[in-house]
């Protein structure tokens, strides 16, 4: 009997002093080494997406923009784009790029600022005129569009016109209004156009002459 306890005493004994399975801390050198490794990939994918990033800050129109109202900071907002070589064709957003800048054209809001919509003149060489057209305009006639404008002659003395002659083809569209009914209960739309000095006088002939002027949408404007 004492030899049995004896040994269950030594077999307690052993169980006792059997060595505990330890968790790591943060201190242990693997998992330090663990998280370096993660942090790593993290900084070498970041930096990575970030090289191939080419992506441009541009000026874009935040309001419509009128001809020859000036380019600044109330109307416009830089956003980032990748263009890749059509780059070069638009306003960059850098120190000095709107100093003296004016718009060429009508720039609508949302579109971004081409070279070609901008000058550093007072309007360019095109001026703004008012006509006012029948209410059964066409809807695509719009700021920005292209028209070819057509005058017919009235004839002197009577209410007649003659055949209509082409002014000139895709002259741009820089406002559209509709005009409400006046006392004679008569709606229409009044347009500006941007008109070169070669049509200017043509064109103020035709209204001072009561003349008919036609204006009709053309669809390859949209192209340019």
């Amino acid at each position: 009997m004492k030899i049995v306890v004896a040994e269950q005493r030594s077999v307690h004994k052993s169980a006792a002093t059997a060595p505990r399975l330890r968790r790591a801390g943060w201190k242990e050198p693997r998992l330090l080494l663990g998280l370096l490794l993660v942090a790593a990939s993290i900084v070498g994918i970041v930096f990575l997406v970030n090289a191939m990033d080419e992506r441009t800050g541009v000026y874009v129109a935040k309001t419509d923009i009128t001809l020859g109202e000036p380019i600044t900071d109330t109307n416009t907002e830089v956003v980032q784009v990748q263009l890749g070589e059509s780059l070069r064709h638009y306003l960059p957003a850098a120190d000095g790029a709107m100093d003296g800048v004016r718009a060429n054209t009508y720039i609508g809001a949302g579109q971004l600022i081409a070279q070609d919509f901008i000058t550093r003149s007072e309007l360019g060489s095109r001026r703004p005129i008012n006509i006012d057209l029948p209410v059964d305009l066409s809807p695509a006639i719009t700021p920005g569009s292209r028209v070819d404008v057509w005058i017919a002659q009235r004839e002197p003395g009577s209410a007649t016109y003659g055949t209509p002659e082409l002014l000139a083809n895709l002259m741009e569209v820089s406002a559209r209004s509709e005009r409400a009914a006046g006392l004679v209960g008569q709606r229409g739309v009044n347009l500006e156009l941007l008109v070169e000095p070669d049509h200017l006088e043509p064109l103020l002939q035709a209204l001072a002459n009561e003349s008919r002027i036609i204006v009709v949408y053309n669809p390859a404007g949209d192209s340019r």
